[in-house]
């Protein structure tokens, strides 16, 4: 119990630095910027199949 005080106490500590918050930022962009291409083609297909179930399902009504 102890040492998870002492780590999540220099975690939050690390996390109010200015520069960590930066480096931090940094790394999220870049995250964001490989993983942009594949959420793009996920977000197309959803769209994709969401356009078939109603197309599907408006015509079933007729």
């Amino acid at each position: 119990m102890l040492l998870r005080q002492i780590i999540f106490g220099a975690l939050m500590h690390a996390a109010r630095n200015p520069a960590v918050q930066k480096k931090a930022g940094e790394a999220a962009g870049k995250a964001l910027q490989v993983a942009k291409p594949g959420l793009l083609r996920a977000s197309r297909r959803a769209g994709e199949l969401t356009l078939k179930a109603k197309n599907k399902f408006t015509s079933s009504d007729k």
